[in-house]
């Protein structure tokens, strides 16, 4: 099992990782420079730089001076994945989180009280924003940039959702054919399985640093803590860290993956 119980994996320090993180910070400050990608990017009053598809990866997630680590392709490798496409840059700072446009006030409020936990690739289409399976990820690998204080707005899973996600998304697609999954309102299954993890899974902080990694499994409940100044110490500038959501090759493997 890729994922056991949990639904995550936390990779230990290692040189390869470090290299490839320094290689993508450099670029990160460039990026992080350019008004053009600030004016796009930059959300929630300032305090979150979504940042999608702006490291320049290529398809096997290299840099031209720092390839991949070993240690994650090694683990990828084991899922049916498309090319990789260009990973995206987060970062997150002081103040997080702050209304983000088109929020509505319970949208804002979800955000800061349940961490705007999510599915990945269940996207809100159209004005009453029913949610759909646009795209079906095989696995989301997060590689911390920088190193900074716990309270930071670290990522938070929900230990074992995934399990249950797969359940109920299971029953729902059960007689239906994988090429018409896209087209399938998921909206009430995801929101009251959404609601049980919130209730019956524990609720685990990943703060993550330089040199090492996670990845999750795609169906796993995952949000971003709101930002929590030090009691002790000096306050951090930022969280960086670079995301890939490489996508299935086939859709039925969403449902598969353990």
């Amino acid at each position: 099992m890729l994922f056991g119980k949990t639904g995550y994996v936390e990779f230990g320090y290692d040189e390869q990782i470090a290299k490839w993180a320094e290689c993508a910070k450099k670029k990160s400050s460039r990026i992080l420079a350019d008004p053009a990608h600030l004016q796009k990017w930059l959300q929630c009053e300032g305090t979150w730089f979504v940042g999608v598809d702006v490291l320049p990866n290529n398809s096997s997630g290299d840099f031209t001076n720092a390839k991949l680590p070993h240690v994650f392709n090694s683990f990828m490798n084991k899922i049916n994945l498309k090319p990789y496409h260009k990973a995206q840059l987060s970062v997150i700072f002081p103040g997080y989180p702050k209304p983000r446009i088109g929020d509505s006030e319970a949208a804002f409020e979800y955000r800061r009280k349940r961490d705007a936990a999510h599915v990945d690739g269940l996207l809100p289409i159209g004005e009453e924003k029913r949610r759909y399976l646009v795209e079906p990820h095989g696995v989301i690998l997060g590689i911390p940039l920088n190193n900074t204080h716990p309270g930071a707005s670290p990522i938070v899973v929900w230990e074992g959702s995934h399990s249950i996600m797969q359940k109920e998304f299971s029953r729902l697609f059960s007689n239906i054919n994988p090429s018409d999954w896209k087209d399938v309102d998921v909206t009430d299954t995801y929101k009251k399985a959404r609601k049980y993890c919130f209730e019956n899974c524990k609720r685990i902080i990943i703060t993550g640093s330089v040199g090492r990694g996670y990845a999750l499994h795609p169906l796993l409940l995952h949000g971003i803590a709101p930002w929590v100044r030090p009691i002790e110490g000096p306050e951090s500038t930022s969280r960086q860290v670079a995301y890939f959501r490489p996508l299935l090759r086939n859709v039925q493997d969403w449902l598969a993956i353990n």
